[in-house]
């Protein structure tokens, strides 16, 4: 009989730990952002105008889960052209460099460092994440255009 009281007793600490947890994990914001579990997969080029001074970036991406591979190499695959970039580049004679991968990188990193933003503007915020091969499929791809 003892044995059974206890066993019940640790059941309902456990659940009652669990349930303390989930409501802590909701009540409090933490610092991580949606993303956290996301990473960026496509290509990024570099142009220059004409005249060779002026440097243009033109981004394709799909967000995928960061520990999807399969999913992050179908989304390179489907973004590794240059596609449709803006008008004015055409119309303004941009010459694309070479194709730059983007595999599994943070959001923030690809952001900061792809696309120049500040500290704080995540492009990711925007996105929607492709939760697998199917979705990376089917999934409309992002596009970045970050003029000089």
């Amino acid at each position: 009989m003892r044995v059974t009281f206890m066993k019940r007793r640790a059941a309902t600490l456990a659940a009652a730990g669990l349930a303390a947890g989930a409501l802590f994990a909701v009540a409090v914001p933490g610092t991580a952002e949606a993303q956290s579990g996301s990473r960026i997969c496509g290509n990024y080029w570099k142009g220059y105008y004409d005249n060779g001074q002026k440097e243009v970036t033109w981004s394709r991406v799909i967000e995928v889960p960061k520990s999807d591979g399969i999913a992050c190499d179908v989304a390179i695959n489907r973004t590794d052209r240059v596609g449709n970039p803006p008008q004015e580049t055409v119309n303004l004679g941009v010459k694309w460099g070479d194709r730059q991968r983007l595999q599994n990188v943070t959001c923030e990193w690809f952001s900061q460092d792809v696309l120049d933003s500040k500290h704080g503007d995540d492009v990711c915020n925007s996105m929607l994440r492709a939760d697998n091969v199917f979705q990376v499929k089917n999934r409309t791809i992002s596009q970045f255009y970050v003029k000089p």
